[in-house]
């Protein structure tokens, strides 16, 4: 067997195992509220409903920063470059 059939074995078997999470944590916390006895029984899906919006927003504002530093740079490059002859 090559590797990159071992390879594509492995990812198959991995992804399943990640896919299950959500249900389970969002089962979680619909508990949690029940035993808590707070006064807003939604408190604790709301902050579960932010984060996920900020897992979902930290990439995008990483590549932007990288594409706002990059596009700088070569702002700044062409500034700085060789004067006229």
């Amino acid at each position: 067997m090559s590797w990159w059939k071992a390879l594509v074995i492995a990812v198959i078997l991995a992804v399943p195992a990640a896919g299950f999470a959500c249900p389970n944590c969002k089962e979680a916390v619909t508990a949690a509220g029940d035993e808590a006895g707070d006064d807003d029984p939604f408190r604790e899906a709301r902050a579960y409903n932010h984060s996920i919006y900020f897992m979902l927003a930290v990439p995008y504002l990483l590549v932007g920063s990288l594409g706002v530093a990059g596009y700088r740079m070569y702002r700044k490059a062409g500034r700085c470059g060789p004067g006229p002859s």
